[in-house]
């Protein structure tokens, strides 16, 4: 009798084991696909903007150019703009503050989200 239950626990073992090993592996696939349908759902552009010393520029308008879809920068400088209902190839981003020069940023729709890095504000 012990022989029998022993077989039937290995057989349950090894049973639980193939189901485990064969629904892993679905789990990391799916999982690399809802990350990457998440980087569709995150149609974000992100960026600092900083004066001619290299400084953060709190208070800066970002705005995308014929909407009133916009932002501004943080304490540090940083922006954070979604752009998910805007459709097309490309928009362009306008970046304004009291005395200094007007500055233009295209961003490409297909390639968000994305990190512009430092953009840098000039003086009149």
């Amino acid at each position: 009798m012990k022989l029998k239950l022993l077989g039937y626990k290995k057989f349950l073992l090894l049973f639980f084991l193939v189901l485990f090993i064969a629904h892993h592996p679905t789990q990391a696939i799916e999982k690399a696909k809802s990350n990457q349908s998440e980087n569709l759902k995150d149609p974000n552009v992100r960026a600092q903007v900083i004066d001619e010393t290299g400084k953060g520029m709190q208070g800066i308008a970002v705005l995308v150019k014929g909407s009133t879809t916009g932002t501004v920068t943080d304490k540090n400088g940083f922006f954070d703009l979604n752009l998910s209902k805007f459709e097309g190839r490309k928009v362009t981003l306008l970046l304004t503050y009291p005395n200094y020069q007007p500055k233009k940023v295209v961003v490409k729709l297909k390639k968000l989200p994305q990190d512009k890095g430092q953009i840098k504000m000039k003086k009149e």
